[in-house]
C-alpha cells in the first residue's frame, strides 16, 4: 500500500482514515531549550560544573591579560610611551608651524643688515670720486630701508607665533582645566583624579602611533603569550605556516568559542587545501601560533576542506586520568562497549572494542607501555566471559600477584607460546566452522556462549618470542606466523590478540604481523623509522611521528594511536596505581564476578589448557603448579625412599646402615626421633616397624642387605636397590 503524502486532486480514504484521530493526539512540544538554537555555545557552559569551568577560564584569562598588558608596557606600545608621545605631539602642535615663518623673517632681517653693513662700510671709504661717493649714498640708504623693513616684519611674525602659540596652549590648558575643574565641582578629589585619568587616556590615544607609523594591534600576539584566539591570528598562523598563499583563504564557518580552556573554531580552507595538508604543517601552525605541536588538534568535519581547529590553553596531556573502572564491581561489556584505554586531547575516553580488532602497543623503556597493558587488564577482568591468557617475555614478577585470575599465565617461555598458539588455532578453526554452520561471516554476542567466550591473549614483550637470534629463537618464525594469521580473523570469532614490545624494530614486529592488527599504538620511540614501523609506513611522514616525542615522565603513556573506530589521534593511556594495588583490585573483583557465574579459572572446563595438560603434563591456569607463570610440575614432599636414597647417597659408600637410616630421618621426621626412656633395641624396633610401614605404603619392596662399616657388617639397604625401587 502507497500513501501519498501530498494533496491530491481526488480523496483519499486511506489518508483520511489515518489523520482522522491526529487533532485529537497532537501535543504541543515541550517549550525548547533556549540555547538550543545557538549551536556555537559548547554544551558544557549549560551546566553548574559549565559555569565553574568557564569562571575559572575567565580568571584565567584575565591573569593572562594583565602579563600581557605588564609586558607591553616595556615597549614602545606601553602606554607610558603612548601618553610621552601625545604629550609631545600637544606640544608640536602648540608650537605650531609658525617657527619656520618666524625663522625666515629672521633670516632676512639678518641678511638685510648685512648687506646695510656692506653699503654703508662702502660709503665710508674715503678716497671716492664725488659721483661714486653719492652712489654709494643712494644703495646705503636703500639698504638701511630695507632692513629697517626685515626687522620689522621679523618682529611681526614673531609677535603673530607667539599669540597664535598663547591660542592654542589657552586651548590646550583650557580643556585640561575645564575637565579637571569640573571633576572637582561635581564629584570633589576622586572626580579631580578620574579628570586626571581621563586626560591621560587623551595622550595616550594622541600617542597610540609610534613614530614609525606603527599601532599596537595582535598582528604579533600568539596564544602562547596568553593572548586570545582570534580570526587575524588564525589567517596569520596559516599564511605563516605555508598552508595558504596567495589567493587562498580560511573562511570561518563559525566564531572563535572558548571550549573549557581551549578555544575552538570550524575553518573552511579555500584553494584545494585539504584536511590532510593542514596536518601535515601541524608543526609549523603550532609554531606560528606560539605553542607546543601536542597542545593542538585537528578534526575533518565531513569535507575533505571542512576542519575544526581546537587549541588548548595549556598541555592537555599534562594531568594523569584515573581509569573509572577502578574500584568498582559491576560488570563491563567489553565486546559491546569496549574497554576504557586512553584519553585524547579534548578529555574524552577512548574505549578499545574488544570484538573488532587485535592491538599493537609500542614503546621505548618507561614510555608507558605496561600502562597501557594494565588498562586493558583491568577492564577485562571485570568482564566474566573474557578468558585472560598472559605470556610475560620480561619474566618479571610483575603479573604473579593477578596470577589467580588468569586462565593462562606463563613467564618467558617460547616454546609453551608455540604449543599455545598451535591449539589456539585450532581453535580458531573450530569456531569459524560454527560461524560456517550457522551462515555468518562474524561472532555475535548472542554466539559468544556457543562458541566459547572471548580469548584475550596478551603477550607482554614481544622480542622475547618473535627475534630468531632470541632464547629459543629456533620458534621464532612459526610463533610470528601463528600470530600473524590469528590477529587477521581471530577478531570475528572472539579471539583478539594484544601485542606488546619495548623493541619495535621490523625483526620484533614483522609487517606481516603488523598489517593484521588493525589497532595499533606507537608511544616513545627512538626514531621514525621505530614509528612506522608500529603506525604504518609513511606515517611519521604524514605528522604522525611518535619519536617527537619529549622523553620525561610528564609524557610517559603518551603516544600515536590508530584504530578502526578512532583514526589517528593522539592519546594517553588511563592512570593505573598498579604499585598501590588498583591492578590486583580489579583482579580480586573479577575473580568474584567469575565465581557468580561458574567461570573461576582452573574450576571450569577449558579446552586448551586442558589440551596442553594433556599433551605437555602441566597446566599454566592461575599461573600453573607454582602459581607464578613457570611452567614445570610441582614439587612433592619428600617421601620415606626420597630420604633413603639421599641419605644412602650423602653416605659416600653406595649403601645405607639401619643406623645412619635412623639418625638420618630423625633429623627429617620427628616421628623417628628416639624417645628420652627408649633402649637401644627398643627405639631399633620401633624405627624399623615404622621404616617397613611407610614403604609399604608407597607399595615398594626394598630388600634388606648386609652392608660393610669397618669390621662391621651391619644390616641395612643398597642405593641400586633403593633407585630400582623408585
Amino acid at each position: 500500500m502507497t500513501i501519498e503524502t501530498l494533496p491530491g486532486a481526488t480523496p483519499d480514504p486511506e489518508w483520511d482514515r489515518l489523520i482522522a484521530n491526529y487533532p485529537a493526539t497532537y501535543k504541543e512540544p515541550a517549550p525548547a531549550d533556549p540555547m538550543s538554537d545557538l549551536p556555537l555555545v559548547p554544551e558544557w557552559t549549560r551546566s553548574g560544573s559549565g559555569w565553574k569551568d568557564r569562571g575559572s577560564a575567565a580568571r584565567l584569562n584575565s591573569t593572562r591579560a594583565w602579563r600581557r598588558w605588564v609586558r607591553r608596557q616595556t615597549t614602545e606600545h606601553g602606554h607610558a610611551s603612548q601618553i610621552g608621545r601625545g604629550l609631545r605631539r600637544t606640544a608640536v602642535w602648540v608650537q605650531g608651524i609658525e617657527g619656520t615663518q618666524v625663522a625666515v623673517a629672521k633670516h632676512e632681517a639678518r641678511r638685510a643688515h648685512h648687506e646695510y653693513k656692506a653699503a654703508k662700510w662702502a660709503h665710508d671709504k674715503r678716497l671716492i670720486p664725488g659721483k661714486e661717493k653719492d652712489k654709494r649714498r643712494t644703495d646705503m640708504d636703500k639698504a638701511a630701508t630695507a632692513s629697517t623693513s626685515a626687522m620689522a616684519g621679523y618682529k611681526k611674525a614673531r609677535n603673530e607665533a607667539r599669540a597664535k602659540r598663547a591660542l592654542r596652549g589657552a586651548a590646550a590648558l583650557a580643556s585640561i582645566a575645564a575637565v579637571e575643574g569640573a571633576g572637582l565641582y561635581l564629584v570633589g578629589a576622586p572626580g579631580g583624579i578620574l579628570a586626571t585619568g581621563s586626560a591621560l587616556v587623551a595622550f595616550a590615544l594622541m600617542g597610540r602611533r609610534t613614530d614609525e607609523g606603527a599601532v599596537y594591534n595582535d598582528r604579533t600576539a600568539k596564544i602562547g603569550d596568553g593572548d586570545r584566539m582570534t580570526d587575524d591570528m588564525i589567517d596569520r598562523g596559516f599564511r605563516d605556516a605555508g598552508i595558504i598563499r596567495g589567493d587562498q583563504a580560511v573562511i570561518f564557518r563559525s566564531p572563535v568559542i572558548q571550549d573549557g580552556k581551549a578555544w575552538l573554531v570550524h575553518v573552511e580552507v579555500t584553494g584545494s587545501v585539504t584536511v590532510d595538508d593542514v596536518r601535515k604543517k601541524t608543526k609549523q601552525l603550532a609554531s606560528a601560533l606560539g605553542i607546543p605541536r601536542h597542545q593542538m588538534d585537528i578534526r575533518d568535519e565531513g569535507r575533505e576542506d571542512h576542519l575544526s581547529l581546537w587549541v588548548s590553553m595549556s598541555d592537555p596531556f599534562g594531568r594523569a586520568v584515573p581509569n573509572p573502572l577502578i574500584d568498582t564491581s559491576d560488570k563491563v561489556n567489553a565486546w559491546r562497549n569496549g574497554l576504557p584505554l586512553g584519553f585524547d586531547k579534548r578529555g574524552s575516553i577512548i574505549l578499545a572494542t574488544i570484538s573488532d580488532y587485535s592491538l599493537l602497543v609500542a614503546g621505548t623503556t618507561r614510555s608507558g607501555k605496561g600502562m597501557a597493558i594494565a588498562n586493558i587488564l583491568v577492564g577485562a577482568m571485570l568482564d566474566p566471559r573474557i578468558r585472560v591468557r598472559l605470556f610475560d617475555g620480561k619474566g618479571t614478577g610483575e603479573y604473579v600477584g593477578i596470577a589467580q585470575s588468569l586462565d593462562t599465565f606463563v613467564r618467558r617461555n617460547p616454546e609453551r607460546l608455540l604449543q599455545f598458539l598451535k591449539i589456539l588455532a585450532a581453535e580458531l578453526e573450530r569456531r569459524t566452522e560454527i560461524l560456517v554452520d550457522l551462515g555468518v561471516s562474524k561472532a555475535t554476542e548472542e554466539l559468544l556462549a556457543e562458541l566459547g567466550g572471548i580469548e584475550l591473549v596478551i603477550v607482554d614483550e614481544l622480542a622475547t618470542y618473535t627475534v630468531k637470534g632470541g632464547l629459543n629463537g629456533q620458534h621464532a618464525e612459526e610463533i610470528v606466523e601463528l600470530l600473524a594469521q590469528i590477529a587477521a580473523v581471530g577478531a570475528a570469532v572472539g579471539i583478539v590478540l594484544v601485542l606488546a614490545t619495548q623493541s619495535p624494530k621490523v625483526d620484533v614486529v614483522p609487517s606481516r604481523l603488523r598489517g593484521n592488527c588493525a589497532g595499533r599504538w606507537a608511544m616513545r620511540v627512538e626514531s621514525a623509522a621505530a614509528s612506522n614501523t608500529i603506525l604504518g609506513d609513511g606515517a611519521a611522514g604524514d605528522g604522525y611521528d611518535s619519536s617527537e616525542i619529549p622523553n620525561s615522565k610528564a609524557t610517559r603513556g603518551r603516544g600515536w594511536l590508530t584504530t578502526p573506530d578512532t583514526g589517528y589521534i593522539e592519546a594517553r593511556s588511563l592512570f593505573v596505581d598498579v604499585e598501590n594495588g588498583d591492578l590486583r583490585k580489579a583482579a580480586k573483583v573479577g575473580l568474584e564476578l567469575r565465581e557468580l557465574v561458574g567461570r573461576v579459572p582452573g574450576q571450569y572446563p577449558d579446552p586448551i589448557e586442558d589440551q596442553l595438560a594433556v599433551d605437555t603434563g602441566i597446566s599454566m591456569v592461575a599461573g600453573g603448579p607454582t602459581g607464578k607463570g613457570t611452567a614445570v610440575r610441582a614439587e612433592r614432599e619428600p617421601d620415606i625412599l626420597d630420604h633413603l636414597i639421599k641419605a644412602a647417597t650423602a653416605s659416600g659408600e653406595g649403601n645405607l646402615s639401619r643406623a645412619e637410616a635412623f639418625t638420618y630421618l630423625a633429623l627429617m621426621d620427628a616421628e623417628f626421633a628416639r624417645g628420652a626412656d627408649e633402649t637401644d633395641s627398643a627405639y631399633a624396633t620401633r624405627a624399623g616397624s615404622l621404616i617397613k610401614a611407610r614403604l609399604d605404603e608407597l607399595g615398594v619392596d626394598v630388600p634388606v642387605a648386609t652392608v660393610q662399616r669397618g669390621t662391621q657388617r651391619p644390616r641395612g639397604w643398597r642405593l641400586s636397590d633403593l633407585a630400582d625401587a623408585r
